[in-house]
């Protein structure tokens, strides 16, 4: 799945949950979370509260892969 805010919109949606009632949860703005959902921030600051909010791995949040993805890759 591409970016950050499609991977953010597609498990806030997925969990129906309004902009919101997300950026209520983690403590942000309901605009600063339009701003990450629109592309316009790459990296929020928000992220680990995000994640937490959402039930999801920062790290797949942010990169689309897990931690586990990760490391099972570099293994030689």
């Amino acid at each position: 799945m591409g970016s950050i805010s499609q991977r953010l919109k597609n498990k806030r949606e997925e969990l129906n949950l309004s902009q919101a009632q997300l950026a209520d949860l983690v403590g942000m703005t309901q605009q600063s979370l339009q701003a990450i959902e629109a592309g316009i921030t790459k990296r929020p600051r928000y992220l680990i509260e995000l994640s937490t909010a959402l039930g999801c791995d920062p790290y797949w949040l942010l990169h689309g892969e897990s931690t586990e993805t990760k490391s099972n890759g570099n293994d030689v």
